[in-house]
């Protein structure tokens, strides 16, 4: 009797620490002996084991890409101790789903299980539950090097590893796309399987791998692997409800056994329940599920165009009868047999891609200082999630950021950077930055003043140690007014000269073997590249920074920094280059993502929507389509083609830095050498790009936009001598065999410029860069002209007053309805909210235009007196603000302008009042001067206005 009380209690115990998850359930694979120490009460806790781990650099092969979202933050060292009790937790919810089944002869012959948990301390360590994995699968975790990891075995795995074939590499769901790797063994598991999925078969130990960034989503994670195994098996017919349980159930759909619980199926338990709920009554009619409607819009639709085709059919077939009746000639309804392909001539080939191989695809951003966690970051969870969706349909694809901040900003924010792109398999490279040159000491200096000071420049460490004073030890100079066209340059020369060093490198590995390239491995593939990486960075002596894959694709998606991706845009791309081998660049359109949501930036995103469907307009009737220097597919082979040598550095370049408008100057390359760019907008704005967040920032792009265009055509005044006043890019352009009607497009792009090239329609206002500049000084003469030989004029010379006033109708009143009429055609608004939109943003352009004048015109004098001019990046981020700042900036910014506006403001005010007589330009009854004074009066109050009210927000 006492042993029988000891034996109660001592289940009573092991029940309880089970429940609690100190001690796991007994396996049914456990030996007798096993099973003899749990009944005889010995119960140790469970050990938690440690084992070493190596941090392995990521595969860098052009086979592989990097995917996946962005790796989460590592469990803090504070949360280290609670680790055990994370795993066993979720061991025992493992266990409870049936995922620690493994067959019993393994654990049996072995002495090791191939199923377990394992979570990544923050010291690299991983922590194990059960605490007996096998070596093979201890190395296998090492080497995957994950936050966490599930070894898993159960009835749905084992059912899939029966039905595997001999060979087969990966298991893919038809339906969903979905791809799950298939591994000899454990010691076959690579590193490089964390960046294509999230799990892998293991065919010798039968189980399977899968992983997480974090403990918390791990088992989510390995639920949603087990159901899409479950699909391989069950199929496309597979039960909805079916694998959609809890936690809390196991995988056969039976709910788990709890202490104290009744068991609902029990029928006097199912009465008893019916009772006190109230389920004899009236039937629960809130509870029933709402009935979906059914849209017959599509079927009525296919109907009418059947009937359609059954109609003209039959014509064809009336007139058949209609001869026989004549000739009775049975033959000629043979002709009936074209009737049936006639009908199914438009259905798509199910064999159309079946056999097509996608390529690999390089996204290559730009960046300069933008900030990680608001820029950079939200832009890679979008390209991540293309690239996921990509990999899912069969292909690759790698990230390549040319940072060209890097070496720029604080120590922290570049290793906070660095670590950021090693985790996510994110491959980068970046230059020195600008070398400094001392500070002149003349005479004149002690009476100007100092510039403005910032941090990120002055308190910049200039050793020699660091980027700064190794820039400046070596004269280091980055090209060009607008920097971004030689960050991409330095970038992609430095990845041709790792993919030559590999080449090289790859050769002697052969010639050593005595193989073909062929026989290589990937594994060989892998570690000559890192080798040729590392030599090429040590051949920079610290020049370049450089990590990961800078290998280029077949296509390059080009982006910036602030922009987000449509999900499936990589796998569109791929085809869409894939059937048009003649396209070069396939510009997509863009919608707008908003960051500060105030006056100005909802202005400027509202005149971004009119250009981009003023493009969309024009390209879809026949105009030549644009490429604006982002959210574009380049093929790579042909953005090769037009490559040129500078000859000012005999440095080979694809990208013009000597241009500030170097997209529209690789846009004129490709199509003179028979390449076309293209145009595409089925993506409806799933593609997004950031806008002018400040006025600061429009200004900068309005007058790059007008130095650019002045710079394609003209050459400053003081080459006129001796290489006249047209460029030579200009004049080839000219004479190349591009069709008529392209070059008088693009002709047309540069003298109005595009927002980039794009003819700009902003409630049906057109600006022009040439014209905007002359804007003030025209004017100005007009006022002299009018307001003081206004009778000696020739009727052939049209004042201004009736330009001004004839815009006013035409292009702000009648075409304002036109473009609403068009946005309402091409669905993208209502007529009336399109309209309401155009009046609500007249003002706001109508200042904006006014008051860029003078800026437009510094730019333009500034190329053609070879002045010296440079423009940053635009911001991405809304930096600090407030009243006194913003006047700070403003006054810095506008000193001239305002200057330039109250001397004519002067002017006019003595010539009205104060000039002598017949000199005067006054309003009056015989007098011209309303029609010289209103123009002038309007450029100077937009240009002083513009600051005051859309500078200050």
């Amino acid at each position: 009797m006492t042993s029988e009380k000891s034996q109660m209690a001592s289940e009573k115990s092991a029940s309880r620490f089970i429940e609690s998850g100190v001690l796991q359930p007994p396996s049914p694979t456990a030996d007798a002996a096993t099973l003899k120490r749990l009944e005889a009460g010995d119960h140790g806790a469970i050990k938690t084991s440690e084992y070493p781990t190596r941090k392995s650099p990521p595969s860098r092969s052009a086979h592989s890409s990097y995917s996946g979202t962005p790796a989460a933050m590592q469990i803090p060292d504070a949360a280290a101790a609670d680790l055990p009790v994370v795993a066993r937790y979720i061991a025992r919810r493992a266990t409870l789903l049936g995922w620690f089944d493994e067959p019993a002869a393994t654990a049996i012959t072995s002495g090791w299980s191939s199923t377990c948990i394992a979570l990544k301390k923050p010291d690299g360590t991983y922590i194990y539950n059960p605490d007996d994995p096998s070596p093979d699968l201890v190395a296998a975790v090492n080497r995957l090097n994950e936050s966490a990891i599930v070894s898993m075995a159960s009835e749905v795995t084992n059912s899939v590893l029966d039905s595997i074939k001999p060979g087969q590499a990966s298991l893919v769901n038809e339906d969903t796309g979905a791809r799950i790797p298939i591994i000899p063994s454990l010691a076959d598991v690579h590193e490089t399987l964390v960046h294509l999925t999230s799990s892998c078969i293991v065919v010798q130990e039968r189980c399977v791998l899968i992983w997480a960034h974090e403990a918390r989503t791990v088992l989510t994670v390995a639920h949603n692997v087990e159901k899409q195994m479950l699909g391989f098996i069950v199929g496309p017919n597979m039960p909805r409800g079916l694998l959609a349980q809890t936690e809390e159930q196991s995988v056969n759909g039976m709910p788990t056994p709890v202490r104290g619980a009744i068991d609902e199926r029990n029928e006097v338990y199912q009465a008893a329940i019916k009772v006190e709920e109230g389920g004899e009554g009236d039937e629960d009619v809130e509870g029933q599920e709402l009935k979906r409607p059914t849209l017959l819009v599509h079927s009525f639709r296919i109907g009418i165009v059947i009937m359609l085709v059954i109609l003209t059919q039959s014509v064809g077939v009336s007139r058949l009868i209609r001869q026989w009746s004549w000739d009775g000639d049975y033959k000629r309804f043979i002709l009936c047999v074209v009737i049936p392909p006639l009908c199914v001539l438009s259905l798509p080939n199910p064999k159309r891609y079946r056999d097509y191989q996608l390529p690999h695809i390089t996204v290559q951003m730009p960046v300069y200082k933008e900030g990680l966690r608001g820029v950079i970051v939200p832009t890679m969870v979008s390209v991540m999630a293309a690239i996921q969706h990509y990999e899912n349909q069969g292909g690759t694809a790698s990230v390549y950021i040319n940072d060209d901040g890097m070496q720029c900003i604080q120590p922290e924010l570049a290793a906070a950077r660095k670590q950021y792109y090693r985790e996510n398999g994110i491959g980068y490279c970046a230059r020195l930055p600008n070398k400094k040159s001392p500070k002149s000491k003349s005479f004149f200096s002690w009476f100007k003043r100092s510039p403005p000071v910032d941090p990120e420049v002055d308190n910049q460490d200039e050793s020699e140690v660091s980027p700064q004073g190794r820039a400046n030890e070596l004269g280091f100079v980055r090209k060009g007014k607008f920097k971004k066209a030689s960050n991409m340059n330095y970038c992609l020369a430095f990845s041709n000269r790792v993919e030559d060093e590999m080449l090289r490198l790859t050769e002697l590995e052969c010639e050593s073997r005595g193989c073909a390239y062929e026989d290589l491995s990937a594994e060989d593939d892998d570690r000559l590249y890192e080798q040729a990486l590392q030599n090429m960075v040590d051949a920079d002596e610290g020049k370049t920074w450089a990590e990961g894959n800078i290998r280029m694709g077949e296509i390059i998606l080009l982006i910036d920094c602030d922009t987000r991706v449509p999900i499936d845009c990589l796998l569109y791309g791929a085809l869409e280059m894939y059937e048009s081998p003649e396209v070069a660049i396939l510009q997509h359109g863009s919608g707008v993502m908003q960051v500060a949501h105030n006056i100005f930036e909802n202005g400027i995103t509202y005149f971004t929507d009119i250009v981009y469907t003023a493009i969309k307009y024009g390209v879809g009737t026949g105009d030549v389509a644009p490429f604006v220097g982002h959210n574009a597919f380049l093929r790579w082979k042909a953005i090769q083609s037009v490559a040129f040598v500078d000859p000012s550095d005999k440095v080979t370049k694809w990208w013009s830095d000597s241009h500030v408008s170097e997209d529209f100057d690789i846009s004129l390359r490709v199509q003179m050498a028979g390449m076309v760019c293209r145009l595409a907008t089925y993506h409806n704005g799933g593609f997004q790009e950031g806008v002018s967040l400040t006025v600061y920032d429009e200004l900068n792009r309005w007058e790059k936009y007008a130095y650019g265009c002045n710079e394609l055509v003209f050459h400053p005044f003081y080459k006129w001598p001796y290489k006249g006043p047209v460029t030579r890019l200009f004049l080839r352009f000219l004479w190349s065999n591009m069709p008529v009607t392209s070059k008088v497009s693009i002709l047309a792009y540069i003298f109005t410029c595009k927002y980039p090239y794009s003819l700009q329609f902003s409630a049906g206002l057109t600006v022009k860069d040439y014209a905007i500049a002359a804007g003030m000084l025209l004017t100005l003469v007009n006022y002299i002209l009018v307001g003081l030989f206004f009778q000696d004029l020739d009727q052939f010379y049209t004042p201004s007053w009736g330009i001004w006033v004839s815009l006013l109708v035409v292009f702000n009143g009648v075409a304002s309805i036109a473009t609403s009429m068009t946005r309402h055609r091409l669905k993208e608004k209502s007529f009336w909210v399109a309209i309401l939109e155009a009046c609500k943003w007249l003002p706001f352009l109508l200042l904006f235009f006014g008051g860029i004048s003078i800026n437009c015109a510094k730019a333009l004098l500034c190329h053609a007196f070879s002045v010296n001019i440079e423009w940053a990046s635009t911001s991405k981020e809304l930096g600090p603000t407030g009243i006194y700042i913003g006047l700070n900036k403003m006054m810095h910014r506008f000193k001239w302008t305002f200057l330039i506006c109250i001397v004519i403001a002067a002017g006019m005010m003595y010539m009205a009042f104060g000039a002598p007589w017949g000199w005067t330009i006054a309003p009056g009854k015989f007098s011209a001067g309303t029609y010289a004074i209103v123009p002038l009066a309007v450029q100077v109050s937009c240009a002083f206005a513009l600051p005051l009210f859309l500078g200050l927000t």
